[in-house]
């Protein structure tokens, strides 16, 4: 009896095992990673759209068929030329919405901005093109289809600056020379300046070397010259001028300050000094450190912690200032690029957008500065570096 059971257990071993390798040469089988997919055969979009770059509706281009032979995804890629151009230089690429789904959706503001550099001037009726590329694991495949779209554009602005800047008696040089504004994206400028006595300003915009003004009408921005004003405050404006929307946004900054992460802790309150920055001179940096509990550290804190952002109060409402790709896993050692220090706009979670400090800034006092225009980026650093 008993040698009975033992050899039906170990056949009931050998089944078990010769069933999960089964198992397993079946889903190497049915999961072996494949680069085969086929291309879109249908594209579908509007057929006329009459831009209103204020209108809060969307544009839709999608696609249909093609896809991967596996299942897994195909990144697609949007191109736009002029009617009857090659896209092999196409006057704008966007990726699809989510980078993966069969569909681009447009605002407004953004068919106008495509438009224009398709050469449809404003007030004018033109056709812009687009196809797609798709790709996967590297491999592109170009779509031999193409969907035209009859545009309309409104009045508006072609004069497009290479550079924009502030002037008029209410600027912070009081009219005597112009402020250069940072260029966010296209069509997009931002300038975080000081406003005074009559609170009148001017924009002019540069091309090469031939110079234009804009003006407000009404709240809609215009080609030629004229003032823009606003209220003198001691706080400065981010002053944002969107060519897209034909918009100016004036927005009050205050209480700018750098934080630790953990614990909320003031490492610096920066004052505004003109010239589109922020500072703070012989700030005390402490890493947070449970073993000295004159660093201030959480009740809960088991490491020493020297993860840092900014906090800036925009309108009144409290937003972070911080890194751009989340939060920083590595302790910067020096030498590193500028844009990684370049500040992004969130909105405020305690782990989110996080720099860690470089170590020996420990127990040292520092100058923090912000400088929302050096090299056409929004940027901070530490100088001014003593013992404490």
């Amino acid at each position: 009896m008993v040698t009975f059971k033992l050899n039906i257990m170990k056949y009931l071993s050998l089944l078990i095992v010769a069933t999960a390798l089964l198992f397993c040469s079946s889903c190497s089988d049915d999961y072996q990673l494949s680069t085969d997919f086929t291309v879109p055969t249908e594209l579908s979009s509007p057929e006329k759209v009459e831009i209103d770059v204020t209108s809060s509706n969307n544009i839709v281009l999608s696609w249909n068929g093609g896809g991967a032979s596996d299942g897994s995804y195909v990144i697609y890629e949007v191109l736009f030329a002029k009617k009857g151009d090659s896209f092999s230089e196409p006057v704008e690429k966007i990726q699809s919405d989510l980078g993966a789904r069969p569909q681009l959706t447009l605002t407004h503001a953004t068919l106008n901005g495509i438009a224009r550099k398709a050469g449809i001037s404003p007030g004018e009726t033109g056709e812009v093109s687009w196809t797609v590329l798709a790709s996967k694991a590297g491999d592109v495949k170009t779509v031999d289809l193409r969907n035209d779209i009859e545009v309309t554009r409104g009045e508006g602005i072609d004069n497009m600056a290479d550079q924009l800047y502030l002037h008029g008696p209410g600027n912070e040089s009081s009219g005597a020379d112009g402020s250069l504004f940072r260029k966010a994206s296209d069509g997009i400028y931002i300038i975080y300046s000081q406003v005074s006595g009559s609170g009148d300003l001017e924009l002019k915009g540069k091309i090469e070397e031939e110079e234009f003004g804009y003006h407000l009408d009404g709240t809609t921005l215009k080609d030629g010259a004229g003032t823009i004003h606003l209220a003198p405050n001691t706080n400065p404006y981010r002053i944002t001028v969107d060519f897209n929307t034909l918009s100016v946004k004036a927005e009050t900054i205050s209480n700018v300050r750098c934080i630790w992460g953990a614990s909320f802790d003031v490492i610096g309150n920066l004052s505004y000094v003109g010239n589109g920055r922020f500072s703070a001179t012989d700030c005390a940096i402490r890493f947070l450190d449970p073993s000295k509990p004159e660093t201030n550290p959480p009740s809960w804190l088991g490491w020493i912690e020297e993860r840092y952002y900014f906090i800036a109060a925009v309108d009144g409402a409290d937003r972070c200032w911080g890194r751009m790709d989340g939060v920083s896993p590595e302790r910067p050692t020096g030498g590193e690029s500028l844009s990684f220090y370049e500040l992004g706009e969130f909105s405020w979670e305690q782990w989110e957008h996080l720099w860690k400090m470089k170590g020996d800034l420990d127990n040292k006092s520092a100058t923090i500065t912000i400088d929302t225009n050096k090299e056409n980026l929004k940027v901070h650093e530490f100088s001014a570096i003593t013992n404490l």
